[in-house]
């Protein structure tokens, strides 16, 4: 978002100090005061500026005259007013040949009869017809025409010092340029604040190639390299010129109520394939699945988004289809946690144990089969004798958890009547000996025989 905007001031001008005259006050100034003004290269009635011409240091004046020479090929003469304290115009001339204005003006003697000793006599307004970096005679005081000369209530003169040190500046409207765009992040991790964030600068300069300072601020009043604020923060740079132009520029910082979470997980054990597995990651009360892609075991959950904590002491993973859980606790690299944890697989219903169930899953699930589907622990491209490993090596065995184990204990044998009356009719095959348990007897017999290469009647017995 960008604001734009044209200042239309004054002229810049310094004043001299005048030394000590004989029978007045010391100081005493007859000044053309300046700022800086606002000019493109052309003509332009908009760029208009005020000379005030003042008096200072001065003992009971009551008057004043003066002409004024202008530079015509810098500016051009609009009019004069009287002053804001010498409020009578008297007399005012404008000789547009010799490009000079002639002005005579008073105080009101009834208001004020003892004179002053400083304020406005007159202001006079020009506009700039060119480009200026800075003129220095544009505007000057001149003795050609009605001579400079301030009066007491008295008529007499009152000795005095012109101040003619006049600088047109007159400049082109600017732009920044560069600088950040519109930011967004996450909160840091290890802070439950917000985020660092280093943003680039725009740069500006005038049509006279001077580099302009650019100032930022921040909506919430924090030093530009403070932390900012889970939620959004406007930055906004400005730069001014010496003619009053400026221009600004908003950068919008959006600190996310997240933190980043980079996860390695490794398999354990012989894996002779690849394969994309879902992973649950729990941080805390929250948890989610992402999809990973494992190469001969390894792989990496990147960039996962996780509550805003001050540190994870415990972040848990699981694949979901094959393995218990395990925990780790998360370092901070950079902005983001990061942490390696390593699965040990055989738990093919997702209940964190590994268990006859996950056997009759197996016997199930004998033969042919995808890299990465349920009960090919290993990704090649059968479910076999390799992958009964897994379940033997870890039988029998609970995940590791944040916190307690809630999953109840593995066990060892399950009836045919509750593997149907639970929905579970489809594990009945790994009953492999016919006695109407699935059991340790039908792991021994797998071991000894592997899996029949054709189907019996299973026998359910009755009690």
């Amino acid at each position: 978002m960008k604001s734009h905007r044209s200042a239309v001031a004054t002229l810049l001008a310094s004043a001299a100090l005048a030394g000590a005259c004989a029978g007045t006050a010391s100081a005493q100034v007859l000044s053309i005061n300046a700022s800086a003004t606002v000019s493109t290269a052309a003509l332009d009635a908009a760029r208009e500026f005020v000379v005030a011409v003042n008096i200072a240091g001065m003992t009971g004046a009551v008057g004043a005259q003066a002409t004024v020479a202008y530079d015509p090929a810098v500016v051009e003469f609009v009019g004069l007013a009287a002053g804001d304290d010498f409020t009578t115009l008297i007399y005012s001339n404008h000789d547009a040949v010799a490009h000079k204005i002639v002005f005579a003006s008073g105080i009101d003697q009834g208001a004020s009869g003892a004179g002053i000793s400083a304020g406005n006599a007159a202001n006079l307004t020009f506009r700039t017809i060119v480009g200026a970096c800075s003129d220095l005679d544009a505007v000057v005081f001149s003795t050609s025409a009605l001579p400079t000369r301030i009066t007491d209530g008295s008529g007499a003169s009152l000795s005095h010092t012109e101040s003619n040190a006049v600088s047109v500046t007159a400049l082109s409207p600017f732009t920044l340029v560069g600088g950040s765009a519109d930011t967004s992040v996450a909160t840091d991790a290890g802070s439950i604040i917000g985020a660092f964030v280093t943003l680039v600068s725009p740069t500006a300069s005038d049509s006279c190639a001077t580099t302009l300072t650019v100032t930022a601020s921040r909506s919430d009043s924090a030093a530009i390299g403070a932390e900012f604020p889970i939620g959004t923060t406007t930055v906004t740079y400005s730069a001014t010129d010496a003619a009053g132009n400026t221009d600004s520029s908003d950068v919008l910082v959006t600190v996310a109520n997240y933190q980043l979470l980079d996860a390695a997980i490794t398999l354990n054990g012989a894996i002779l394939g690849d394969s994309s597995r879902s992973i649950r990651v729990t941080t805390g009360a929250s948890s989610q699945v992402t999809a990973v892609a494992f190469t001969a075991g390894v792989g990496a959950a990147s960039n996962l988004h996780v509550p805003v904590a001050a540190s994870y002491g415990c972040v848990s993973a699981k694949d979901v289809g094959h393995s218990l859980s395990n925990s780790a606790a998360a370092s901070i690299v950079g902005v983001e946690y990061s942490t390696s944890i390593a699965l040990d697989q055989g738990d093919s219903n997702d209940d964190n144990l590994v268990d006859i169930l996950d056997f009759g899953i197996f016997i199930g699930d004998f033969g042919p089969a995808a890299a990465g589907g349920i009960s090919n622990f290993n990704d090649d491209l059968s479910v076999n004798n390799a992958d009964y490993g897994f379940i033997s090596l870890n039988f029998a065995h609970t995940g590791i958890t944040c916190g307690a184990f809630t999953g109840g204990a593995p066990r060892t044998a399950v009836s045919v009547k509750e593997l149907r009356r639970l929905g579970l009719g489809h594990l009945v095959s790994a009953d492999l000996n016919r006695d109407g348990m699935v059991n340790i007897s039908d792991i021994v017999y797998y071991m000894e025989h592997g899996v029949p290469s054709t189907k019996r009647p299973i026998v359910t017995t009755q009690w």
